[in-house]
C-alpha cells in the first residue's frame, strides 16, 4: 500500500500511535474497506477509522488529530489547575457531559440527515509538512524561512564583509609610524585586502550553495505537495466513483455506501466503531455484525470534589447498579440508531430489511482468554420501522417490539444466537477435483480440458501452501470475476489472500492478461497474484509485472513445480494446436 500523508501536531508527537493500514473484509472474504487504528493512551482515546477507498484515510486521520489536539490542550489546562478548587467545576462539567452524551446516543442521530453528503466528505485538507522532516538529520538550515504550513518562503544570504581601505589601516598607526613604517602599513593593508578577497569569494560560494540548497528544498516541497494534491484528487475521484455506482444500485457499491454511512456516524472516541456488513441483493437485506463497547469502557466517575485540607481532588464513582442500567441503555440505543441510520440513508430504496448483531469482545475472567460474543440481535423491516417516532421511544421497548433477542441483563455479556447470521461463505467457491494423481508423462497439459487444468492448478498450489497451513479454493466457471482460484496463506509476513489464474494457452500470453490479473488483485484486496500458463509470456508482460505483486509461471516453471511435488507431465504446444 502507498504511504498515507498526515501530519501529527507537535503537541501530540510521540504520544499518539497510528497503526499501519489494513484491509477489512465482509463475511464472504471480499474486501469492503480499508482501516487504520489510532491510540492516545494518555487521554484514553482510541479510534478505528474506515474508508471505502484506501486514499481516503489520510484526511480522516488529520481531522481526528486536530480534534485530539484540541482535547489534549483542554486537558493540559485542567491539569495545570488540578490543585485549585475551581478546576473541580470543569471536571464535573466533563463528567456530566460524558454521562449525558451516553443518554443521547439515539437522539443525536435524529438531528442529522444520515444520507451521505458526497461533497461534504470529500477531502478539503490543506497540505502541511514539518520542515525538519524534509531533512535526513531532521535539522532545518537556520537560513531558510518557512511558513506555518512548512512551505519554504525565502532564504537569508550571508552579508559580504566590509572592504578594507588603506586609510583604515594607516590610521591605526601613530604619526611617527606613518612616516617611518610605510612599508609595514602597505604590507598589512595588502594582507587584509587579500583576506577580504578570500572572504568575499567564500561568501559568494556560500550564497550560491544556499541558493541551490533552497531551490532543492522548494522543489522537494513542491513534489510532496503535488503528490498530496494528486492523492487528494484520487481520493475524491474514488468517492465520485462509489457515488455513481451506488446510484446505479451496484450491490458492491451499496455495501460501500452503507459502510460510509456507519463511518460518518459520530460516537465518543472510546467506542470501538468497527463492524462487518453485507448486502444481500436478492432479499434486499443488510446484515451488520457490529462491535460494541464492553462494560469496562463506560465512564466510571460521577463527580469530583475538592478536599481543601488535603489539597486534593476526590472522585465519586458511579454506583454499580447505575452502571448496569447505563450499559443496557447504551447498547439498545446503538442498536436502534444503527438500523435508523441505514434506513434513513437508503436514498435509492435498495434496503427492505436490516439485521443487527451486536458483538462484544472481552477477557473471560475464568480462562483469561479473549472472547467475542453476540449479546444482542434483531431484524427490522423498513416500512414498519420508518413509522416509529424515535424521539419518543424507549430503545429497549422498541427492541422488544421488534422481537429482538438478548439476555435479561446485557452487562453479563451472555451469548445469544443471532436472528440472522452473516453469510461467511464465498459462493464463488466450488468443490475441488483430484487431477494430479491421474497425471503421467503421457499427459500433455497444453491440450488438457480447461476445467481440469484449473482444478490441477488449485491442487498443485494447495500442496505448495499445505506445509504452512494454507488453503486453496477453485471458483465457479463464468462467475469468477477473473479469479480461477484463491489461496489463503496464513504466514504473518508473506501471507494473505492470493489470487491465482490459470491460462491453458498454446500462444504467448499478452500483457492484457497480466493487467487484468493486477486489476483483480486490487479489486479482491489480495496481497499477490499468480498467473500460470502452459505457454510463455511476452516481453511486455514481464516488464509490466516487474514492480508489482505478480508472479508469472510459464510452462517450464509449471512442469518444475509439478515435479517438485512428485507429479510427471509434459507440454507439447505444436501437438496441442493440432488437437485443439
Amino acid at each position: 500500500m502507498a504511504e498515507i500523508s498526515y501530519l501529527i501536531p507537535d503537541l501530540l508527537d510521540g504520544k499518539v500511535k497510528i497503526s499501519s493500514p489494513y484491509q477489512n473484509y465482509n463475511a464472504r472474504g471480499n474486501p469492503t474497506s480499508y482501516g487504520i487504528d489510532m491510540f492516545f493512551e494518555e487521554m484514553l482515546l482510541s479510534k478505528s477509522i474506515k474508508a471505502a477507498d484506501y486514499r481516503l484515510l489520510g484526511g480522516k486521520i488529520e481531522e481526528t488529530l486536530r480534534n485530539w489536539e484540541r482535547k489534549y490542550t483542554r486537558q493540559l489546562e485542567i491539569q495545570h489547575k488540578n490543585k485549585q478548587a475551581n478546576s473541580v467545576e470543569e471536571l464535573n462539567a466533563q463528567a456530566r457531559e460524558a454521562i449525558e452524551a451516553l443518554g443521547g446516543i439515539l437522539a443525536h442521530t435524529l438531528t442529522v440527515n444520515d444520507a451521505v453528503d458526497w461533497n461534504s466528505i470529500k477531502r478539503k485538507d490543506v497540505f502541511r509538512i514539518k520542515p525538519e522532516s524534509m531533512f535526513k538529520d531532521n535539522k532545518c538550515p537556520e537560513y531558510v524561512l518557512f511558513n506555518n504550513h512548512g512551505q519554504p518562503m525565502s532564504f537569508e544570504k550571508m552579508s559580504f564583509p566590509e572592504e578594507p581601505t588603506y586609510e583604515q589601516v594607516r590610521n591605526r598607526y601613530g604619526l611617527l609610524s606613518r612616516l617611518f613604517r610605510k612599508q609595514a602599513i602597505s604590507d598589512e593593508y595588502a594582507k587584509k585586502y587579500s583576506q577580504w578577497q578570500k572572504n568575499v569569494k567564500q561568501t559568494k560560494k556560500e550564497n550560491i550553495f544556499r541558493e541551490k540548497w533552497y531551490k532543492k528544498i522548494v522543489d522537494f516541497y513542491k513534489a510532496k505537495k503535488s503528490a498530496f494534491e494528486e492523492e487528494k484528487r484520487r481520493d475524491n475521484e474514488a468517492l465520485d466513483n462509489i457515488s455513481i455506482r451506488y446510484q446505479k444500485a451496484d450491490p458492491k457499491a451499496i455495501e460501500e455506501y452503507c459502510d460510509l454511512v456507519l463511518s460518518n456516524s459520530e460516537y465518543p472516541d472510546y467506542f470501538p466503531k468497527d463492524w462487518v456488513l453485507e448486502y444481500r441483493e436478492k432479499s434486499r437485506m443488510v446484515v451488520v455484525d457490529y462491535s460494541l463497547l464492553s462494560p469496562e469502557q463506560l465512564p466510571k466517575v460521577e463527580s469530583y470534589s475538592y478536599i481543601k485540607a488535603r489539597d486534593e481532588i476526590k472522585e465519586k464513582l458511579i454506583a454499580e447498579i447505575t452502571l448496569k442500567k447505563m450499559y443496557d441503555n447504551v447498547i439498545y440505543q446503538i442498536c436502534i440508531r444503527t438500523i435508523h441510520e441505514l434506513f434513513e440513508a437508503d436514498v435509492i430504496n435498495a434496503i427492505d430489511l436490516v439485521a443487527f448483531n451486536g458483538l462484544v469482545t472481552n477477557i473471560n475472567p475464568a480462562t483469561g482468554i479473549s472472547e467475542t460474543k453476540v449479546i444482542i440481535s434483531v431484524a427490522a423491516e423498513k416500512d414498519k420501522f420508518l413509522t416509529y417516532d424515535l424521539s419518543k421511544v424507549d430503545p429497549k421497548a422498541t427492541f422488544k417490539h421488534l422481537k429482538g433477542v438478548a439476555a435479561v441483563s446485557l452487562v453479563d455479556l451472555t451469548p445469544i444466537p443471532p436472528v440472522i447470521k452473516l453469510d461467511k461463505t464465498d459462493k464463488r467457491f466450488i468443490e475441488g477435483k483430484a487431477i494430479a494423481e491421474e497425471l503421467s508423462e503421457s499427459v500433455n497439459l497444453a491440450s488438457m480440458d480447461w476445467e481440469d487444468f484449473e482444478h490441477l492448478i488449485r491442487e498443485l498450489f494447495e500442496q505448495e501452501f499445505a506445509a504452512n497451513g494454507g488453503e486453496v479454493k477453485v471458483t465457479r466457471a463464468s462467475s469468477d470475476g477473473g479469479v480461477d482460484a484463491v489461496a489463503f496463506d496464513p504466514d504473518p509476513i508473506r501471507g494473505g489472500k492470493i489470487v491465482i489464474q490459470a491460462k491453458r494457452y498454446t500462444n504467448i500470453v499478452g500483457v492484457s492478461a497480466v493487467r487484468d490479473l493486477y486489476g483483480t488483485v486490487m479489486n479482491e484486496g489480495a496481497t499477490k497474484g499468480i498467473l500460470v500458463t502452459t505457454s510463455d509470456y511476452g516481453k511486455d508482460s514481464y516488464l509490466f509485472a516487474k514492480d508489482k505483486p505478480i508472479t508469472l509461471i510459464n510452462g517450464s516453471n509449471l512442469l518444475s513445480l509439478l515435479e517438485k511435488h512428485g507429479h510427471k507431465a509434459r507440454i507439447n504446444i505444436a501437438e496441442a494446436k493440432k488437437l485443439l
